[in-house]
């Protein structure tokens, strides 16, 4: 290993300066003024005797000159006899054997008992590097004993290794890999206090042959360093800093990452983590100090566990002291039998070389707690421990049996694991089944993924395959690029191709999602409220559609059904998902709007044909140079109006014409269309009682259309002379006028299931009368 400690050196004082800064002025401090009674850590231990083995270990190491006064230090010291027992442990009969067999090793076990900085007990038990000593009375329990972990001067040496720089790189290259400092954990009583759980189950949990007992006596507080105690006799001040008496040899702990790479029972899931490696210049200050470009093993968008720090900048403190991942690791058989019990041959999905990159994703990250802080047993126990996807971590602690406190967090090894929540959620099919990898990554893209996999809902979820999303309009695809797959939709304006934007997958992805329900009727018929506001799923003895498909029923030379078949995809934890027949995939309500519908209406075969005409003749539509024909705004206040319209049919308006105000002197034709005209105060008439069929949001609150279980029931304003009622009879609707002068109660046309043509501004119902 080249000769890195004048970078690291440089680095102490700053480190030392920035903790100066929000604790403690070193200058002023006695015990780091030279006080001839004491010397330094190295004099000190001399003095003490029964040390000769560790400062042996620190001079062949070549740490004499930091120990002896170069630098600010505290120092965990180990006494002969609990030297003399680990060397006995390791098979060699003093720490000359141990450092010819391996130098580069006792240099790391030696200099793990070296912090920078010098730490005394209260910050031992409780530091704070945000406040300092001087923290605010009211604010001194909070998170104490989190930042619970100090820089030692134990550093792996760099490698070299061949490596693809880039996940399209052709051939390797060869580079220095760099390993930052290893951090010594401590755990006070204060940590546990805080976190309400039992130090000596959570703490042995990971440190089985150590205790945990408070044997110095202090009111301030105790604690462990690793798996060591600290003596009786507390801190020693020296001149260049504090020393702590510990009844073991603390071994340098390692990574997550090189943990599971030194156990083979973990090397699948390993293999699947090495997918995403990426190789990430060192900062400036480590470069310029090593003299050349070293890099730091990451791997991408995953929680770097190969990289001793969460952070490259030594001046982080807070959450260099504080972060630490949390790994729920499957073995390999555990791994095999999930995968085995999971995935099926039909679904496309062979072995895990087959899954593709998304799903290998979310399986990793599902591994990982969302705590950004150390976890223990009793926490999981509890359900206090969520993964990344906000789910509860399904583990049982007790039944785990490789379990480690590393450098840079915890590690729990599962030899059984169950699906997890992502995986057992409606997103499931998506994950399981080939058929549905396009709807897959519009999932990714959308970033809902972690919402529809929660149990604070239910959801209802369609499965649209890859034909049915490629073959919509515009036509979209899953395309492979030398980065990865995107999903892309063709663009006119382009003239090719083009990823699709978030939006448009988020579109795709609450055309497919309904929330708070959490499963669709097999028979009967009912509206479904998808993610997209006002718009639905109608379903039908069997069949489902949407409001954009239903409103086809409109024109009148449309001939054929909405509806298609859907298939029950698997209930889950939080819902059911379900596949459709549909050619292509369902959409969202686009076009026009039904203002420009109503105010059009100029054939004569629509259903709301005498409906349209009357609008005209009362004045009450316009044509507009952008939107071309529309309602006036004495119905539609503004462009952002929605409301909602209960039409006569042409066959109630027919019959019932005079009965109309303002209407006496008109009849409707043999062709079909109104005859006479509307004028003076029998147009003002008409109008009033025409705008009394709609009701705008203007005037009311709604969030969805009425339909029979629907919220929008009830009293309505209108601009009208009335206020509208719509009655709910449980499988069907009504309407009547309030305080009107005959006050009738008129039906919704059961012709269309009494469900809504909902379009982007507005919905229609029609009804088989007229109100008076």
């Amino acid at each position: 290993m080249k000769k890195t400690g004048s970078g690291r050196f440089l680095w102490v004082l700053l480190f030392a300066a920035l903790l100066g800064s929000c604790t403690d002025d070193i200058a002023d401090d006695a015990h780091y003024k030279p006080r001839k009674t004491n010397g330094s850590v190295y004099e000190t231990l001399q003095k003490e005797g029964h040390y000769s083995i560790f400062l042996h270990g620190i001079d062949l190491s070549g740490y004499k000159p930091i120990v002896e006064g170069k630098s600010i230090v505290t120092v965990m010291a180990p006494d002969d006899d609990a030297f003399a027992t680990f060397l006995q442990q390791k098979g060699v009969a003093s720490i000359d054997e141990l450092y010819q067999k391996d130098p580069a090793y006792l240099k790391q076990l030696i200099t793990y008992h070296l912090m920078y900085y010098s730490y005394d007990w209260t910050k031992m038990v409780d530091f704070r590097p945000t406040e300092g000593d001087r923290k605010d009375p009211t604010a001194i329990h909070t998170d104490a004993g989190y930042y619970y972990k100090h820089r030692t001067y134990c550093a792996d040496p760099i490698e070299k290794a061949r490596v693809k720089l880039t996940s399209n790189a052709t051939s390797d290259t060869l580079i220095s890999i760099y390993h930052y400092d290893r951090y010594l954990p401590v755990f006070s009583n204060k940590l546990f206090e805080s976190k309400g759980i039992d130090p000596q189950y959570n703490y042995t949990y990971f440190y089985p042959t150590s205790t945990w007992v408070n044997n110095t006596g202090s009111a301030e507080g105790f604690f462990n360093v690793s798996n060591g105690n600290i003596a009786a006799q507390g801190n020693m001040i020296t001149d260049n800093g504090y020393v702590y008496h510990v009844d073991q040899v603390i071994e340098p702990l390692k990574t997550i990452y090189q943990e599971l790479k030194d156990n083979n029972n973990y090397s699948d899931f390993l293999s699947l983590y090495d997918q995403y490696s990426t190789y990430e210049q060192a900062d400036n200050q480590t470069n310029q100090a090593l003299g050349y470009i070293a890099y730091v093993h990451k791997h991408g968008s995953l929680p770097a566990i190969a990289c001793e720090w969460p952070v490259t900048n030594n001046l982080q403190v807070s959450t260099l002291d504080k972060t630490g991942y949390n790994l729920f690791v499957p073995s390999n058989t555990a791994m095999d039998n999930f995968f085995n019990s999971y995935w099926t041959a039909e679904g496309g999905y062979r072995s895990l070389k087959d899954l593709d990159p998304v799903i290998l994703y979310y399986f990793i990250m599902q591994s990982f707690s969302q705590d950004n802080f150390i976890v223990f047993p009793e926490e999981i126990k509890k359900g206090d421990v969520l993964t990344v996807f906000g789910s509860p971590v399904n583990v049982n602690p007790d039944e785990v049996t490789y379990r480690k406190m590393c450098n840079n967090g915890t590690l729990y090894g599962m030899d059984h694991m169950e699906a997890p929540a992502i995986f057992a959620s409606v997103l499931a099919p998506a994950f399981r089944n080939m058929d549905h990898l396009d709807y897959l990554y519009a999932l990714d893209g959308s970033s809902v993924v972690l919402s529809l996999a929660s149990d604070k809902s239910t959801f209802v979820t369609l499965m649209p395959t890859n034909s049915q999303i490629e073959n919509s309009d515009p036509q979209k695809r899953l395309y492979t690029t030398t980065s990865g797959k995107e999903l892309q939709e063709y663009s006119t304006d382009a003239g090719d191709f083009v990823n699709m934007s978030k939006n448009s997958m988020l579109s795709i992805v609450n055309m497919h999602t309904a929330a708070n329900v959490s499963s669709l009727p097999e028979s009967g018929t009912t509206a479904v409220a998808t993610n997209v506001a006002f718009n639905y799923w109608y379903v039908h003895d069997g069949g489902i559609t949407t409001n954009a498909l239903f409103n086809q029923q409109l024109n009148p030379e449309y001939s054929g059904t909405p509806f298609v078949k859907f298939h029950n995809a698997g209930k889950w934890s939080n819902g059911t998902s379900y596949t459709y027949d549909s050619p292509s995939l369902f959409t969202a309500v686009s076009g026009d709007g039904l203002a420009h519908v109503l105010a059009v209406g100029n054939d004569k075969n629509y259903q709301y044909y005498l409906f349209s005409q009357l609008l005209k003749k009362a004045g009450l539509t316009q044509t507009d140079s952008k939107k071309g024909a529309t309602l006036s705004t004495s119905i539609l206040a503004t462009d952002a109006t929605r409301f909602m319209c209960f039409a006569p049919t042409n066959e109630a308006i027919k019959k019932h014409i005079k009965e109309m105000p303002g209407c006496a002197s008109l009849s409707v034709g043999a062709d079909g269309t109104i005859k006479g005209v509307v004028a003076g105060t029998n147009k003002t008439k008409l109008a009033a009682y025409l705008r009394s069929y709609f009701i705008t949001s203007d005037m009311n609150s709604f969030t969805t259309y009425p339909y029979p279980g629907s919220s929008a029931k009830g009293q309505f304003y209108t601009t009208g002379n009335y206020k509208i009622d719509i009655h709910d009879n449980g499988s069907s609707l009504s309407v009547s006028f309030t305080n009107a002068t005959k006050n009738n109660t008129v039906e919704v046309s059961p012709k269309y299931y009494y469900l809504p043509f909902a379009f982007n501004d507005g919905c229609l119902h029609f009804i088989d009368g007229i109100l008076l």
